[in-house]
Parts: C-alpha cells; sequence; structure tokens
C-alpha cells in the first residue's frame, strides 16, 4: 500500500514473515513461526540506495513490523535521508514504549481493520483481535502520532465500509484506505475466490466516492483501485493522480524513445518498488512475477541491481504496462480495475524471449 499524497514514490519493505498473528488473507504467509527476518544493514543501503534513485517516502510492511527487530534503525535511516515514514501494523503491539520509541521517526501509522469486529476477527484468524488492537488505539492519540486504517476488500464487505469510515471518525483517525484482497501467500489457499470481482469493486468505489463527498476534510478515504474512464492513452495527466493512487501513466511515459535513452531515477520508471521478506526487489506489488525482479538485495546493492534492471528490463517493462494501459482503455466495463492486479496478470503470460529488446 501507498499511504502518502500525490507524486510520492515510495520504497515498501517488508523485513520480515514474523508476526503475532496467522491471519486468513496474508499476502506473505506470515506467522508466529518465523524468523527475525532480513538483515537492517541490507536494509538501509536499500534505503539509502533509495533515496538516490528519488524514492521519496519508505513504507514498512510485514509480517508484523513491530516484532521485527531493526524497525527503529530502518526509520531512522529513512527520516535521516528526508523520507517520509509509515508502519502498517495489526495494532495488538501499540503500547506506549513502542510508541514512544516511534517518536519524531514515523509519519503515519496505518492500522488494519478488516470490517466489523466479527469479520475483523474471522479474517485475522484470533477471536478478540478487534477489541484487543481497539483497547491500544488510546495509547496511539495519547502518544500524539498520526494514524489511520487501512481495510482489505473481499467479495463480500464493501457493505462495511460506511461501519468502517464511522469508527474511524470516532477514533480520530485521519485516513482510511481501501484495499483488494490479493490472492496470493496464505490468502491463495485459506480464502479462494474471496477477493473482490467486478461488482464488489465497483460498490467499493461508489460507497468510497460519496463517504469522500460527505466527509471532505474530516477523513481522507482513498481506494486502490482505477476508474477505466479515464485511462487514455496519451492523456495530459496521469489518470490516478488522486490522493494515494497507483500511476499507471508514469510507467507508460517511460516507455518514450527518449526516457529509455536517458539516464533518470528509477522512481521515474517504478512509482512503488517492493522489498519482499525474502529480499527480492519487484515492481508495483508484493509477488510480482519474477520474470521482471530486480534481483535480491543478498546478491548486490539496490544500485546495482536497478542499474541492471534499466538495462535489461526497463523496455520490456514498460511495453507490459503500455500494453496494460492500452487494453484497458479499449472497453468501458467493468468500471472500474485494480491496475497492480491488470498489470501483474499480464506479466505472468509474458514471455520475455518474444521480445527483441529483452535481454534478461
Amino acid at each position: 500500500m501507498a499511504l502518502f499524497e500525490g507524486e510520492s514514490r515510495v520504497l515498501q519493505v517488508h523485513p520480515t514473515r514474523a508476526c503475532n498473528l496467522r491471519c486468513r488473507h496474508c499476502y506473505s504467509s506470515s506467522g508466529p513461526e518465523e524468523g527475525d527476518g532480513l538483515p537492517v544493514a541490507l536494509l538501509r543501503e536499500a534505503v539509502a540506495d533509495a533515496a538516490e534513485e528519488g524514492y521519496t517516502a519508505l513504507a514498512v510492511s510485514g509480517g508484523e513490523p513491530f516484532v521485527y527487530p531493526g524497525l527503529l534503525e530502518l526509520l531512522e535511516e529513512a527520516r535521516s535521508l528526508g523520507l517520509a515514514t509509515t508502519v502498517t501494523t495489526n495494532g495488538l503491539l501499540l503500547d506506549p514504549e513502542r510508541l514512544g520509541e516511534m517518536r519524531g521517526k514515523l509519519d503515519l501509522l496505518a492500522i488494519s481493520v478488516d470490517g466489523v469486529p466479527e469479520s475483523h476477527d474471522h479474517l485475522r484468524d484470533s477471536p478478540g483481535a478487534f477489541a484487543a488492537m481497539e483497547s491500544r488505539l488510546q495509547h496511539v492519540r495519547e502518544a500524539g502520532q498520526a494514524f489511520g486504517f487501512a481495510f482489505t476488500l473481499t467479495r463480500s464487505n464493501a457493505n462495511e465500509l460506511g461501519w468502517v469510515a464511522d469508527f474511524a471518525l470516532e477514533q480520530g483517525a485521519s485516513f482510511l484506505q481501501v484495499h483488494p484482497l490479493e490472492a496470493a501467500g496464505r490468502a491463495a489457499e485459506t480464502l479462494r475466490g474471496a477477493a473482490p470481482d467486478d461488482f464488489e469493486a465497483a460498490f467499493a468505489w461508489v460507497v468510497a466516492s460519496r463517504l469522500r463527498d460527505s466527509l471532505r476534510g474530516r477523513l481522507g478515504i482513498h481506494v486502490d483501485l482505477l476508474d477505466r474512464g479515464r485511462l487514455r492513452v496519451g492523456a495530459g495527466s496521469d489518470p490516478a493522480a488522486d490522493t494515494w493512487g497507483p500511476q499507471p501513466l508514469s510507467a507508460l511515459r517511460a516507455g518514450s524513445g527518449s526516457a529509455l535513452r536517458e539516464p533518470s531515477p528509477l522512481s521515474d520508471r517504478i512509482a512503488t518498488l517492493v522489498v519482499e521478506a525474502d529480499g527480492t526487489v519487484v515492481p508495483l506489488r508484493y509477488g510480482f512475477p519474477r520474470a521482471f525482479a530486480l534481483g535480491r538485495l543478498d546478491e548486490a546493492r539496490l544500485r546495482f541491481l536497478a542499474a541492471r534492471w534499466r538495462a535489461q528490463r526497463l523496455p520490456a517493462f514498460s511495453h507490459l504496462c503500455r500494453r496494460t494501459i492500452e487494453e484497458l482503455a479499449v472497453s468501458a466495463e467493468p468500471p472500474i480495475v485494480n491496475w497492480h492486479h491488470e498489470v501483474a496478470r499480464r506479466a505472468t503470460l509474458w514471455r520475455l524471449s518474444e521480445h527483441a529488446h529483452a535481454y534478461w
């Protein structure tokens, strides 16, 4: 998830698969049995290289970031380089001591809320998880920490968005982000067929739009989906330039001849860069097809992976994004699409050998 406004370029880091829960919808198959995670020194180098590549924000997710031993050190590195920071958490470990340690290091705290208490507990596979999370919100407010909620949209819970928005207002949250369930990791097994379909996506979009209008100035609301009607190849502005949105046309612009000839920051090519829990670096989202991966941080520093990717993968990736935009723009149905899913789906079917400009 990207929880920053406008043209922010986000380095999304998943430092560990260790977690105090074993959620049904976990895309990284995290759980209590996992180890400490990636070496923090490796991730600090990646953050420093990402800053040089034009990334302006660090988003830490998991697993559960608050069980990662190097979290504070990672956030301090990002802040020292001028990056905005956010952490996404299940909220169960938010005690005054941890929140005190975060002071001055964390811009936004994103707390997962997956519907009404019963729905939340079901997805978390933990009775009482909602009540436990709610009981810790007072600590967040007392610490003066800016926070919001992250809601996982499934095929059956868009009708709970209104309730979640009311809950967010009552608790003093500043934003609510709606993220479609990703059929990856544990979710692919335990929630097979639960990803939002076209109807649920459109319904969530309408509900969120109405909530956004009625709560303007009180609660920022964003859905990680894209209005297909705004996808017009060659349009003068990014169709997803709204708050916290994906940026498909940035990838299309990267496909121009001049962009490929002239060196430019990696963030101009990939608005969201993801470091997975095993150190693999991929574009756009966790689990993106490995044919387009930059490589692993234990192989080489990010700066070297980025240079190799520009030379060997950028043309094919730009072609992939261009083709996705063109195909989505042809039809008006369904009206709402998941941009990252659409690119990843086509990338899964990609045959790099069919394209003369792909060299990997």
